[in-house]
């Protein structure tokens, strides 16, 4: 579906491994089978974050991907699409983050700031779909949540609490730096770029062509909710 996380993983001659990641940003949809025969294939579009070149730099190989728990996975199935299985999802996130910041690699979205913390985390650059759509980071997100938790800065909302476990770790990441008006790559701290707001704030926040900020939605969430707007 648009916005799942993608890996791509290169099979057939040596290097294997994962050589790019990023985004989808269309359902799929059938097209002429790239092999030339008379039939239609699946097809996405993708947003990549990475794109690696096997030929000129390094690639996650398939002997690391086979490493500790992410040994579990098959990474070389006859499929040409395959999902990750969830309780490795963090696990293969963290690898491949360590991997693009510690290898040389030419367009590297994920850049250190320094030797030690990460602090910061890069997002991308535009791409028309049906909309605008800006790369996500999942790490900034991650970290944002750690910090934040998982309940709507503004409302208290919080999924879990009420619709049980379907609901666990659900909750969208608002970024008070409207990303739409930056137009490069820029870099993210999770903590003070970030907060976890419900799709209903969320929605309200972006209502406006300049986004609400956190304290004016909250302002007026508090207003409504102790009855002090009589509007209807």
């Amino acid at each position: 579906q648009p916005c799942d996380r993608i890996f791509l993983v290169k099979l057939g001659t040596d290097p294997k491994g994962i050589v790019g990641a990023g985004f989808a940003t269309t359902k799929p949809y059938p097209k002429r089978h790239w092999n030339g025969e008379n039939k239609d294939a699946l097809y996405i579009d993708f947003d990549f974050e990475v794109l690696l070149n096997p030929e000129k730099e390094p690639i996650l190989t398939l002997d690391i991907l086979k490493t500790g728990n992410l040994s579990q996975q098959n990474w070389t199935p006859q499929a040409s699409v395959i999902t990750i299985r969830p309780e490795l999802v963090d696990e293969l996130e963290a690898v491949w983050f360590d991997f693009l910041t510690t290898q040389k690699i030419r367009h590297n979205p994920f850049v250190p700031a320094d030797n030690e913390i990460q602090k910061t985390y890069t997002e991308g650059t535009p791409n028309q779909v049906t909309m605008t759509k800006y790369e996500r980071n999942p790490f900034a997100r991650k970290k944002c949540i750690e910090h934040y938790g998982l309940s709507c800065v503004v409302c208290g909302f919080n999924f879990e609490k009420t619709y049980g476990q379907i609901g666990k770790g659900f909750i969208h990441v608002h970024h008070l730096r409207q990303v739409a008006n930056v137009g490069t790559i820029y870099k993210v701290d999770p903590i003070r770029d970030l907060r976890p707001v419900c799709p209903n704030c969320h929605s309200i926040i972006h209502k406006r062509k300049i986004a609400l900020s956190i304290d004016e939605i909250t302002d007026l969430f508090k207003q409504n909710i102790n009855g002090q707007n009589t509007n209807h």
